[in-house]
């Protein structure tokens, strides 16, 4: 039965997506691995749901609001254009050069305006994005959404993301990544509160300080693919103890990402890819069976385009290919599973 919610006034197709489930032999042993299917929101991704709660509860606490400003790395940005289109409130979106250009094109034909922020000296994206919506909203008067730094976007996934998935449950693990922080965070607090044993893992590249400190290859290293991690760390972040961290390079995400493509395992987006990645690694570990889950944030949809263009070059070719070879024979086994 799906979750009940406080949200189910959302006027969207928003939420109740659905988990898909894979068998799979690893190391000897049988494993369930569920996939919560966030691409079938109806603007595409799990920032569906930041967007409209942080914007329904804005207006619940200031009554109508004529515009809004934020700062995104690209979901969200679209999703909330895509929401105030529909409820006919101008938006600004603060996004940075690295936007995928399915989410840019996608902002401006909601009617949006797109501002790209260039990052200053020494200055991070997130940190650029933030610094710039801030000021928009100071000169021209928009209500400032501020989802990175807004306790309702992880109130959003504890109080609906989290209870959705975990009806479903149990699981022995949980696995996520991390970009404003806020599905972490969520889930974090949801675990917390509802005093489940579930482990709930972290994703991220090497270079990402959402909630950790980089690891020493991802020091002075940059992002490289959106919404997978963070160099500004996150406003989430003060959860003790830390979540667990599993690192996982972008040249096997984006190799992960075009197999599950080829074998018609998973049609997530990067990040998710990443995140899938980072449960299999942890299911190869493990001395029995486990029933593990995945919040995948988006689909693919919005990295095809690019991903010979712009991604694979991003990593480099060489880098891609051999991880290619080395998931080839795992991703060949899960389809054949």
């Amino acid at each position: 039965m799906p979750a009940q919610t406080d949200l189910a006034e959302c006027p969207f197709k928003i939420g109740n997506t659905p988990l898909a489930r894979v068998e799979l032999t690893l190391n000897g042993h049988r494993h369930e691995l569920f996939l919560k299917e966030e691409r079938l929101n109806e603007f595409g991704s799990i920032k569906d749901r930041v967007a409209w709660y942080i914007l329904a509860k804005a207006i619940e606490d200031n009554g109508p609001v004529r515009s809004v400003v934020d700062a995104s790395s690209g979901n969200y940005g679209y999703a909330l254009a895509c929401i105030c289109e529909r409820m006919g409130i101008g938006a600004v979106i603060v996004s940075s050069p690295t936007i995928s250009r399915f989410n840019a094109d996608g902002i401006k034909r909601a009617g949006a305006t797109l501002v790209i922020a260039d990052a200053a000296p020494g200055e991070c994206g997130n940190s650029a994005r933030i610094r710039v919506a801030r000021e928009i909203a100071e000169r021209e008067g928009h209500t400032f959404l501020n989802q990175y730094e807004n306790f309702r976007n992880p109130a959003s996934h504890e109080l609906w993301t989290a209870p959705e998935v975990f009806a479903e449950g149990p699981f022995d693990a949980c696995f996520t990544t991390s970009s404003s922080g806020g599905t972490a965070r969520g889930f974090t607090d949801y675990l917390r509160k509802k005093k489940l044993p579930t482990e709930l893992f972290l994703v991220e590249p090497a270079a990402s300080c959402a909630f950790m400190e980089p690891g020493d290859a991802g020091k002075n290293a940059k992002l490289k693919v959106p919404g997978y991690g963070s160099q500004r760390r996150s406003a989430f972040a003060d959860v003790t103890p830390d979540p667990a961290m599993l690192r996982v390079d972008e040249a096997s995400v984006l190799a992960a990402f075009t197999l599950f493509e080829e074998h018609g395992i998973a049609y997530s987006g990067l990040s998710s890819a990443g995140v899938i990645l980072g449960a299999l690694r942890w299911l190869a570990q493990q001395d029995a069976p486990k029933r593990a889950v995945c919040i995948c944030a988006d689909g693919d949809e919005r990295y095809l385009e690019e991903i010979t263009e712009r991604y694979v070059p991003s990593v480099g070719t060489e880098a891609y290919q051999v991880a290619r070879a080395e998931l080839t024979p795992i991703v060949e086994a899960m389809a054949r599973d």
